[in-house]
């Protein structure tokens, strides 16, 4: 098969340090190839290679003549003035010249010295290629408009957002027909309607193409061979994501039995050595010199196999109902409302994806329930002991102006983790911060560092509930796979937005759908976003039956006596009983951890401070069985419409 698109024997290094090394590749006409490797493999470098933005120090970019090529960077740039109109027209220049050239054409057939055949030949080619994309320009741009969802043709590009910026660049892409596209990230900042969108266009395709992308589900959707640049080279996996994963489990399998036989004779060789060899003879020589060599690929290789350790922390709470709002409700002023009455009960183990457009609401819902917004109706009941954990899309946790190093501890070398004392410079190397780099402000780092930094000071701190916006930002698939796994193991509550569907999918066993047209405007379904589809089909159906039997029970339900909502006088009784015993231990606490502090309690083993301490912990197993107790009874008690929250469960 003919290849369309590619790179022979292609170096580019930066500085000393070499990107890519005498690498080779082809991309075949109507092949669909996904690239994924580790963030600075140096895919964004390639991608500027294929799009002639960059040259190569060795080597050449090859592409077949007379191919249309169309390129999506990572962040799309337009003319300073460039409106969403002209921004889309100039995708159409070259269409625009096919028409110019076709006049052309048929007036040199008119002179009689003209080439008749060849001209014939390349009317033919100019011809067919029109009456695939039309000749009239002004239906391909509607048809553009109304694919992405392009409403105000006339706004400015710069102007934009970064997720209708996207749009647009991927209109002009869509706009070219090329018989080549090359994307780098096309879902970043993309909501999944229009990620759908994107994948069916590129299941579609007729075309060649080169995706590079995190993106998984649409990796395992799109493509039919897989590429991993690691090392400066390429190796290819046939078959689609899924099939990569397969066949790299394989050779990690192997290889890591490959390491576990190299480590064994390295002992022995090593034990040889103990027992006082020398190299005498040159065998001797020979064998010392392969027990080094030996020891180097050992480590080497353990080197590589070593993973990135992720681990969030639970709480210390054991209640199993964290959070519930009820009759939720929000809006901005002279905005939607985007809550629209939403009851939400946050339970122990419970990991909820968010889904929904971008606009629509989430990172301000999650907001609400954090406590750092104020809703406009309903109220928030949040467990007295919760302690949450939270990563925002804005990365505002972050302090730009420290180094590495302080924003994990500041101006400290000792950091808790798993209730032993670990240096600093030790823990951060283990999220891959180098120890002659952790110096460096925090300003200076990548997307990918900056999240990887942001994970590494979240889970220092155990949480009953963590909270993390976007979290998938710029980390390649090997950091998502670490954390998709340290997120499964997580024993507490997980509130989780992403775009990426393949780790919503993986992570989450409920889901929290955005709806415009309910009330409230959000649903909660048991089960990750890829069930959301069949399971809002089902439960609409038995609303449709629903509303078809309520006629017949009407009746036989009107007579019987309604019951009263809320608590009853002896539940009322109780619940205040509660507050005033649970305000009583509160006290008792206090003032037995106050006692806690003298050194001198603890001198002799039948002094005051031990028994002090069995009592204070006596006093917590009490509050909190008193405390799980008041819970339900407020679960239960119905709020009067615009009634406060009680101030125990003050934001």
């Amino acid at each position: 098969m003919a290849i369309a698109l590619g790179l022979v024997k292609v170096s580019k290094r930066f500085g000393a340090q070499p990107i890519l090394e005498d690498l080779t590749f082809g991309l075949q006409m109507g092949e669909k190839v996904g690239l994924i490797g580790r963030n600075g493999a140096g895919k964004s470098t390639l991608f500027k290679l294929l799009a002639g933005e960059d040259s190569p120090d060795s080597g050449e970019v090859v592409l077949t003549q007379g191919l249309r090529v169309a390129h999506l960077s990572q962040d799309p740039h337009f003319a300073p003035d460039a409106t969403v109109r002209s921004a889309l027209e100039s995708a159409l220049a070259d269409h625009r010249e096919l028409i110019r050239r076709h006049a052309a054409i048929h007036e040199a057939l008119q002179r009689p010295a003209a080439d008749q055949d060849r001209l014939h030949a390349e009317l033919d080619a100019v011809e067919h290629h029109l009456q695939h994309m039309g000749w009239d320009l002004e239906p391909r741009l509607k048809e553009a408009q109304t694919t992405w969802g392009l409403q105000d043709l006339e706004a400015a590009v710069e102007s934009l957002s970064g997720g209708w910026r996207k749009r647009v660049a991927l209109a002009q892409a869509w706009l070219k027909d090329p018989d080549v596209l090359v994307m780098d990230e096309p879902t970043n900042h993309l909501d999944p309607e229009q990620v759908e969108k994107l994948e069916l266009w590129l299941q579609q395709f007729a075309g060649s193409l080169l995706l590079i992308t995190h993106d998984r589900h649409l990796l395992d959707g799109v493509v039919d061979r897989m590429l991993e640049l690691e090392d400066g080279g390429v190796t290819s996996y046939d078959g689609s994501y899924s099939d990569y994963l397969l066949e790299r489990a394989d050779k990690e399998f192997r290889e890591a039995r490959l390491t576990v036989h190299m480590q064994n004779r390295l002992r022995r060789e090593l034990a040889w050595l103990r027992r006082g060899a020398r190299a005498r003879t040159r065998k001797s020589k020979l064998r010392i010199n392969d027990v080094l060599e030996l020891k180097d690929d050992v480590h080497e290789r353990s080197q590589q196999e070593e993973r990135l350790s992720l681990s969030f922390a639970g709480g210390a709470n054991r209640s199993d109902s964290l959070l519930g709002a009820e009759r939720l409700a929000f809006s901005y002023p002279g905005g939607p409302e985007l809550a629209g009455g939403l009851d939400l009960y946050l339970r122990r183990g419970q990991r909820i994806a968010i889904l929904g457009p971008n606009g629509c609401g989430k990172s301000t819902l999650l907001k609400l329930l954090l406590g750092e917004m104020e809703p406009t109706g309903g109220v928030i009941r949040r467990h007295p002991r919760l302690t949450v954990s939270a990563i925002s899309q804005g990365r505002g946790e972050m302090r730009g102006d420290l180094s590495i190093a302080d924003n994990i501890a500041e101006r400290a070398s000792m950091v808790k983790v798993g209730g032993q004392d670990l240096l600093v410079l030790v823990y951060l190397t283990r999220f891959g911060f180098p120890a002659d780099q952790q110096k460096r402000l925090a300003e200076t780092l990548s997307g990918g560092e900056r999240n990887r930094l942001l994970m590494a000071k979240a889970m220092l701190q155990p949480a009953d509930l963590l909270v993390l916006d976007e979290p998938t930002n710029d980390l390649d698939i090997p950091t998502l796979q670490n954390l998709e796994e340290a997120l499964m193991d997580y024993p507490g509550t997980l509130l989780l937005v992403s775009h990426d569907r393949f780790f919503l999918d993986q992570v989450s066993t409920h889901t929290l759908a955005w709806n415009p047209a309910g009330a409230p405007r959000w649903e909660m379904y048991e089960g990750n976003p890829s069930a959301v589809r069949r399971l809002r089909a089902e439960r609409e159906q038995a609303a449709v039956a629903a509303a078809r039997e309520a006629p017949r029970t009407k009746a036989a339900t009107r007579s019987e006596p309604k019951k009263k909502a809320g608590l009853s006088q002896k539940e009322e009784r109780r619940l205040a009983e509660l507050e005033a015993a649970m305000d009583g231990l509160h006290t008792r606490i206090r003032d037995l951890e106050a006692g806690l502090g003298d050194p001198a309690a603890f001198i002799t083993a039948d002094g005051p401070g031990h028994q002090a301490l069995r009592d204070r912990d006596a006093a917590r197993a009490e509050l909190e069985e008193l405390e799980l107790e008041w819970l339900a009874l407020e679960e239960k008690r119905a709020p009067q419409p615009g009634a406060q929250s009680p101030s125990r469960f003050s934001a």
